[in-house]
Order: structure tokens, then sequence, then C-alpha cells
């Protein structure tokens, strides 16, 4: 994944360069920032210098960029803001990100850059307690650091609300649009939340939204998001909260299954098998991509930044190495 040089400019020195130096080192985006905090160097730097997306205070003069096209962000003084292209100074960082996250999405779309057709990758076991959504989010940092990548959970109960920050939209309203067939793109927008560079939709809101969805709704949802061209892959991680898991696992192109190595635990794995065969999905068999997170489990749920640069997450990259 390229990355994108972001011209920052703002009179207060402090500020703007510690806002650089976090957004380079420590939010995970792929960017370089080029910071100013005098207008003269700022305008100087705009004659010839790189720029993919500007961040500027609102009220900037912009006319020395307007032969070149330069997507901007203002920062704003207001406590909150709706609007997409303004930056609250005084809101969080997390916030800032997951905003300039999303505004980099949006470019992509805007000009019509169709890059992508997404590789749908599953995530689905019948050993419960195997590590299914830990894979899945840990799989879903490696790839985002390679190229755009979309994490949706199909749990009815997920707890990530507890470890990822939330929104007021969810799958849910995702699910009520592909039932009636809508158009899921600007919706998909109002509801994506990022965790660095991993996009991902927020879990249902209820169970129900869930269970009471078709397949042939599912398969709407995924498809559409396949061929959106913003992502490079989806990860579907494939829980309880769907009535028949088959016609969603047929969509994904690879299917991880962490399992365990007690008897039990494999026991269920052989006879899941032997089911995908009896219902004649034996061609899933193939694409299954069975792996054991190694012992110890973390004695606390650390926080995922952590668990990807530890044994966790090596097993992970190692997994996705070669074919991601």
């Amino acid at each position: 994944m390229r990355e994108k040089m972001l011209v920052l400019y703002y009179p207060e020195a402090d500020f703007v360069f510690r806002f650089a130096a976090y957004l380079e080192k420590r939010s995970g985006l792929a960017l370089r920032c080029r910071a100013f905090s005098d207008s003269v160097s700022f305008y100087e730097y705009l004659k010839t210098g790189a720029a993919d997306l500007l961040l500027v205070p609102a009220g900037t003069d912009l006319s020395v960029t307007e032969e070149r096209s330069i997507p901007c962000l203002f920062f704003t003084e207001k406590s909150e803001s709706r609007e997409e292209r303004e930056l609250p100074v005084y809101r969080s960082m997390d916030k800032q990100i997951r905003q300039i996250s999303r505004f980099l999405d949006m470019t992509a779309e805007d000009t019509g850059r169709k890059a992508f057709k997404a590789e749908l990758l599953g995530f689905y076991s019948p050993v419960h307690g195997a590590g299914q959504s830990i894979s899945a989010i840990l799989m879903g940092m490696v790839l985002a650091e390679k190229a755009p990548t979309l994490l949706l959970n199909l749990e009815r109960f997920s707890g990530l609300k507890r470890v990822l920050p939330q929104s007021e939209g969810t799958l849910s309203e995702l699910l009520y649009f592909a039932k009636v067939q809508g158009d899921l793109t600007a919706h998909l927008r109002e509801v994506t939340e990022y965790f660095g560079p991993l996009a991902y939709v927020p879990p249902a809101r209820e169970a129900e939204d869930l269970t009471e969805s078709r397949p042939e709704d599912w398969r709407y949802l995924l498809e559409t998001l396949r061929d959106l061209g913003i992502y490079r892959y989806i990860l579907v991680d494939i829980g309880d909260g769907i009535a028949r898991q088959l016609p969603l696992l047929s969509l994904c192109e690879r299917i991880y299954v962490p399992v365990r190595e007690d008897e039990i635990a494999l026991g269920k794995l052989t006879e899941w098998q032997e089911y995908l065969t009896a219902q004649g999905a034996d061609d899933l068999l193939p694409r299954l991509r069975t792996y054991r997170l190694p012992p110890p489990a973390p004695d606390r749920m650390m926080e995922y930044r952590e668990l990807r640069y530890g044994v966790w997450g090596r097993t992970i990259k190692a997994l996705a190495e070669g074919e991601a």
C-alpha cells in the first residue's frame, strides 16, 4: 500500500509538529507527514512539493493548489463537527485518525479508482475457544498494513465493544439495506470505524438482526462490498449469528479454521469436515486453512497492538504470508 504524503499547516508549532509525529509513528496509517507552522514556507512548498492530502485551518487560501486538485481537510476550533472535511482541533486523536482514514477511503472512491475486487476470507471453527475472533482481528491488522482491509463480525454476542471503538452505526444498518437491495456505498461510509489502518463495521446491535437475515441478504451484502473496489481484503468472522454458515463459506476464497489439539476438538473438526462432504460442499475442503494458536493464552486481554507483535501475531502473519 503506497504511503500518502500528508501536508499539514497550523500556526501553533508545538501542536502541528506533535500532531504530524503522532500520525507517522503511532496511527498505523500509511502516511508520511510534512508539517509547517509558518505560511510562507507552507505556500513555497505547495508550489512543487509532493502532497496527496492537505490538513490546514479553515479559511486558508489554497488558490495555489487549484491546478493540482489536492484533497483537503480543515482544522476547526468547533468542539464537534459532522462535516466530513472539518477536523476539530480538540477532538481525541483516535477520532482524528478515524476521520482521516475515512476521508482517504472517500477520496480513493471519488476519484474513480476502482482498484480492487476484494478477496473474501472467512474465519470459522466448529471448536469453540480456539481463537477465531482474535485471529480475524490480528489477520486484519496484518493485511491492512499492505492493502485496504475490512473486517465484519457476524457473532450474536461478539464482545468487541470492550476492545474496539464503536459508533452509532453498526452491521444492522448494512443488513437492512441489503434486505431491500439498496445502495450500500454511502451507508458503508457512515458505519465504518478504524483501528489504525484496519476498517471494520461494528457488530450488529441486536442478535435478531443477524439470525433473521436470509442467505440471499448475506450474499447481496458480501458480493456488493467485494465489488465496490475499495477493499483488497474483506474478512468475515462467521460465528453463531447466522442460521446457515455454508452459503457464506461458499463465497470465501479461503477459510481459516483455528483448532485445539485435544481429542474432543480434533473430533469436532473431523465431524465438521464429514458434514461438509455429506452436504455436497466438499469443494470447500481445499479452501480450509487449519491452524493452532500457540500457548499460552494471555492471562489478560492485552491491547491488540501488543498481540499483533507477540507470538499470536507472528503465527497469524506467517499464515498470511505466501497467500495474501
